[in-house]
This record gives structure tokens, C-alpha cells and sequence, in this order.
């Protein structure tokens, strides 16, 4: 059995990263030179209620902001979409909707929206990734400038990383660790001299051997479902056949995860604890009681 939490998992990705002093290390790296550097997080509800029947609501993975009220969603996606960056960027839009009250006027409307960072981390390969790391932002097409400096994206493609150790920044150990922390004796030693405060404590906190027993049964659930996508992947199934595919993860969820949400909530876990570890909505808890 692995010792560390595979970060690529649902529950692990959720698990270790809802830290703040781990989370303020990641965004560190990844933003470093977007903006300030980040001294505080608070971690947001994820859920965006759909407001009619026509409408889709939307999960997302992790949410959190920042001391100056920026916004930064992170993404952890495994199995390769088509259309991954249209979805994306309604999840994008959606946050963004959030932040303009319904009926505001824009003529009384005194400084302009937080900015809003989006991480989205690919663990398979996908075609239009072609670089570890891909930033966008919207620009003015003929001047080649920021046209609108509100949103920065960053597409990071785990399959494409290479640990350079020559040169190793804490960008390069954050990706080593998200690529192969599941594999810990693939971790490059140099990685542990070089860790910050957060990554020590992201490798204390991934310890599989500290995990609860509804714990372990939930990352063994969520582990199945990795373990699952990543054979469809290797074997050239293509992701698109959706009504199966959810389907099959509907299922895993009712067989591995139904049990230990049962035994949460006889032992009062909070109900937004178990929506993150089980990746259930409030609804689906409820009807399982």
C-alpha cells in the first residue's frame, strides 16, 4: 500500500489542500509575479445553486480568497475532456456572476471586480496542452497587450512536467509533488532541502498511515475512481461517452462511499465536511440518512 496520499484523487487533492498554510504555499508558487504574494486564505463555499429549473448549478473543487479579496478557484481534472476549457470558463463566469449583485447599476459601481484566478490542473494528457504550463488572460489580439486584467488562468499539465534539477523552484517542486506524491519513493530527494513550510506540511498531512478509518475508506473509494479513469485513458476510451461514464461513478459513489456518509452524519460531521470528503451534494446526504 502507498504511504502518501495520491493528490490527483478527489479526496486526497480536497483532503490535503483545504490547508491554509499548504494552500498559501501552492498559490505562492503558481502566482508568483500575478500578484502580491498571498499571506492569508479563506476557503468558500463551492457550491453555486442554479437559480431556475433551465439552469445547471456548479461544484466547484476548491475556492478560496485572498486578504485582498481576490478570487482563486482550483480545479484538479483527471480524465481528458473535449471541451475542457468551455467548461472552464463558464465555471469562470459563474464565480464571476457571483461578485456583481443581481439588479446592480453599473453607473454606481466605484472600484471593478476582484480578479480572479483560475488553476486547473490536468493529470492525464490532453491535445491542447502542449507545455506544463499554460497561461492565458484576455488580450487585445492586434496589440499583443492586457486588454482586460480581471481574469488569469493557468492550465497546468502534469503529464507534460519535468523535474529540471538543476534548477528547482518551489513552481517545480509544487507540480513534482501533485505528479507523483502517490509514488513518494519517485520524489526527488533534493525536493525535501529545498520544501517550504507548506510543502513539509503537505507531506506530513498526506501520510496515508494518519488517515481515520471513514477516512481511508473514502480515499480508497476516491482512489478507485482515479485508478479507473486512468485505465480508460491508457487504453483509448474516450471520456466523451458521458452517460456511461457518470454512470459508473454514480454507482462507485452509492457502493464506496454511501456506508462511511451514513456513519458521518450518526456522528454529527459537520455537513460541509462530508459534502467536501464525499464529494456528495446536500441533497444526496440527505437521502442516504
Amino acid at each position: 500500500m502507498a504511504k502518501f496520499i495520491d493528490l490527483r484523487c478527489d479526496f486526497g487533492f480536497k483532503y490535503c489542500m483545504q490547508d491554509e498554510i499548504v494552500m498559501k504555499s501552492f498559490l505562492n508558487a503558481i502566482l508568483e509575479g500575478e500578484t502580491d504574494r498571498i499571506t492569508s486564505v479563506k476557503f468558500e463555499n463551492v457550491e453555486v445553486p442554479r437559480e431556475n429549473e433551465r439552469q445547471r448549478g456548479v461544484t466547484f473543487d476548491l475556492l478560496c480568497t485572498t486578504e485582498k479579496g481576490e478570487k482563486i478557484l482550483i480545479e484538479m481534472q483527471n480524465a481528458s475532456q473535449t471541451y475542457f476549457k468551455t467548461r472552464a470558463t463558464f465555471y469562470i463566469y459563474q464565480l464571476m456572476k457571483n461578485l456583481i449583485p443581481k439588479g446592480f447599476k453599473w453607473e454606481k459601481m466605484e472600484h471593478d471586480i476582484p480578479r480572479i484566478f483560475g488553476i486547473f490542473i490536468m493529470g492525464q494528457r490532453d491535445a491542447y496542452l502542449t507545455k506544463a504550463v499554460t497561461r492565458t488572460s484576455v488580450y487585445d489580439r492586434d496589440e499583443l497587450t492586457e486588454f482586460w486584467d480581471r481574469n488569469h488562468n493557468f492550465y497546468i499539465s502534469l503529464p507534460k512536467f519535468k523535474l529540471d534539477k538543476e534548477k528547482i523552484t518551489t513552481k517545480d517542486i509544487w507540480l513534482h509533488m501533485f505528479k507523483e506524491m502517490g509514488n513518494m519513493e519517485r520524489i526527488d530527494e533534493s525536493v525535501y532541502d529545498r520544501a517550504d513550510e507548506g510543502l513539509l506540511r503537505l507531506i506530513e498531512k498526506a501520510k496515508v498511515s494518519a488517515l481515520s478509518e471513514e477516512e481511508q475508506k473514502l480515499y480508497d473509494a476516491s482512489m478507485k475512481l482515479l485508478e479507473d479513469e486512468i485505465d480508460m485513458e491508457e487504453h483509448g476510451y474516450k471520456r466523451g461517452v458521458k452517460d456511461g461514464i457518470e454512470k459508473g461513478i454514480a454507482q462507485g459513489k452509492a457502493e464506496g462511499i454511501s456506508d462511511v456518509v451514513r456513519k458521518m452524519v450518526q456522528h454529527n460531521v459537520p455537513i460541509e465536511d462530508i459534502i467536501l470528503f464525499s464529494g456528495l451534494s446536500k441533497e444526496e446526504i440527505e437521502a442516504l440518512k
